[in-house]
């Protein structure tokens, strides 16, 4: 042959397709192995019965035929990034009975194992060529892991309907998602350690609130609020009013309580108020929604009505 690298079908390998194209009975190729033959590149003879000098036998990872040349069938082995430390200058293709199908050599490749610090997938083909593909077993065995990106691909492909979308992006190629794409947050990621950690974005608008356990949540941008000496007043969007200030309950008034004016009054409605002792907090003290524009206080020190100050809290709208 005029070619430097090749790869034939050795004596043996043609008398076993030529007699499983007799019989019908397809012939299963089942590995590949590769060696170093010895240091040099050897040259491919058919009456081979067996590598140089082989370094490893695994197998085949995908077995097909060419969709370009209906008359070649591709096999196709991975040797994972933890094996190596050899050169690889020779192939080897071999049925389920141990017997060398087809022989081939290539350009000396040196295969690094991760643990010399160089790791690198290595991905063998053969191709070879045959009168009766119905002549050799295209399947694999179910339990090699190992597959080529091209093979991932096409099986994606079989099972993904091209009408399938994500947020009207169609799967006929790799795509972006994004944090919308997938209802997140876009975070901003950053190294702890040897951690990561995310934080949510300051610029990130939110297009409808976010819910906790079915209650919407609320921030300080939903609120206004006045300060006026002790007083303090806060205004939710939605026109909820809260208003913080003190006030004097009078022990003369007794029973009916004293009438102390709202720092401003609810336009609609006064809920309630929330009472506290302003002063020494011996005293018991309440208060009251009266008006719109007022509260009722009471304060008590036992039984007695006394004079008493009181931190008052009043909700209305």
């Amino acid at each position: 042959m005029s070619q430097t690298y090749y790869t034939i079908l050795t004596k043996l390998g043609a008398e076993l397709l030529a007699n499983a194209t007799a019989l019908g009975v397809p012939l299963k190729l089942t590995s590949i192995a590769v060696g170093d033959g010895n240091g040099s590149i050897p040259k491919p003879t058919a009456t081979q019965t067996a590598l140089v000098n082989e370094v490893r036998r695994a197998a085949i990872n995908v077995l097909s035929v060419d969709k370009n040349n209906p008359n070649q069938i591709i096999a196709e082995q991975v040797i994972p990034e933890t094996e190596g430390g050899w050169f690889i200058h020779e192939v080897g293709l071999y049925d389920d009975k141990g017997n060398l199908i087809a022989v081939g050599n290539c350009p000396s490749t040196y295969k690094p194992k991760l643990a010399e610090g160089s790791g690198r997938t290595q991905i063998i083909r053969m191709i070879i060529v045959v009168d009766n593909v119905d002549s050799v077993a295209i399947k694999i065995d179910p339990s090699v892991v190992l597959a080529t990106r091209e093979y991932v691909d096409k099986g994606i492909k079989k099972r993904v309907p091209i009408t399938r979308k994500i947020n009207n992006k169609e799967l006929k190629q790799d795509i972006v998602l994004n944090a919308v794409d997938i209802n997140a947050l876009p975070a901003l990621k950053k190294m702890n350690g040897h951690e990561y950690i995310f934080g949510v974005s300051k610029q990130t608008e939110f297009e409808q609130r976010p819910l906790l356990k079915g209650s919407e949540l609320i921030c300080l941008a939903d609120y206004k609020y006045e300060i006026n000496d002790s007083v303090i007043v806060l205004r939710r969007a939605d026109g909820l009013i809260i208003q913080c200030f003190k006030a004097m309950f009078l022990g003369v008034d007794g029973i009916n309580g004293t009438i102390a004016s709202l720092p401003i009054a609810f336009p609609n409605n006064f809920y309630f108020a929330i009472a506290s002792d302003g002063a020494d907090g011996c005293h018991t003290v309440s208060a009251s929604p009266n008006t719109q524009e007022s509260v009722r206080l009471f304060g008590k020190v036992g039984d007695i009505y006394v004079d008493s100050l009181l931190q008052i809290i009043a909700v209305g709208r």
